[in-house]
């Protein structure tokens, strides 16, 4: 990792001295990224600014693979049913695929699951983003300005929690690496309201986020090698 040279992917100031589109540097990020979840044994499963580079010759850079994620077919089905539903806020849908996603001793009242899904996720919007302009005087008198995200931690925490409380109401328990898969998701969305505000990431068709059939097959011979 001492051999990385670049600026964590908040850095907007200096992300634009780098390359000409922040928004096709993130996009890259992201297609790495779930491209991990099908492709590869393990996820970075987190991706926070520091972990997250645009190298000085316009690559993303991937630093600190401390905790890492291992994801089953199983969960990548229904992740990407979940992650469809996110998209579309088709509640129904969100609840049959955590449904499918988690253990449950009982039956599930999938209505009421999502009734309950939505106003936990309605609250997603309200999660602060906040832009800080930090200026910086450097040696030669010049003023450098650069633009980051903060994330506030406790949220996206009580987000995680929410989820799972309303979750578990319901007799439900989910594999570890749904959470890290969610923690995830909302740093990259903090990410793209700083580089590329008008960007879907759960619709643009530029992010590969469904796996495809070759991707799929893959994936099982790896499964099966094991």
């Amino acid at each position: 990792m001492e051999r990385l040279y670049g600026v964590p992917l908040t850095d907007l100031n200096s992300i634009r001295s780098l390359v000409t589109s922040p928004e096709t540097s993130l996009i890259t990020a992201l297609n790495v990224w779930f491209g991990s979840l099908l492709a590869c044994e393990t996820f970075h499963a987190d991706v926070h600014a520091g972990n997250l580079w645009v190298l000085r010759d316009g690559r993303i850079g991937f630093l600190d693979f401390g905790i890492v994620g291992r994801i089953s077919p199983k969960t990548w089905a229904a992740m990407e049913g979940f992650l469809s539903s996110i998209a579309i806020e088709e509640y129904e849908q969100m609840a049959s695929s955590l449904i499918d996603m988690g253990a449950t001793s009982g039956n599930v009242d999938a209505k009421a699951f999502a009734r309950d899904l939505e106003k936990v996720f309605s609250s997603m919007q309200d999660l602060d983003t906040e832009v800080i302009i930090a200026t910086a005087r450097s040696s030669d008198s010049r003023t450098a300005v650069s633009a980051n995200v903060v994330v506030d931690e406790r949220q996206m925490n009580a987000l995680f929690l929410d989820v799972v409380r309303v979750s578990e109401s319901y007799g439900l328990r989910f594999p570890r690496e749904f959470a890290l898969l969610m923690k995830q998701l909302l740093y990259f969305d903090r990410y793209t309201r700083l580089l590329a505000p008008n960007l879907n990431m759960l619709q643009d068709q530029r992010i590969s986020i469904a796996g495809s059939k070759r991707q799929r097959d893959m994936r099982s011979n790896v499964d099966n090698w094991q």
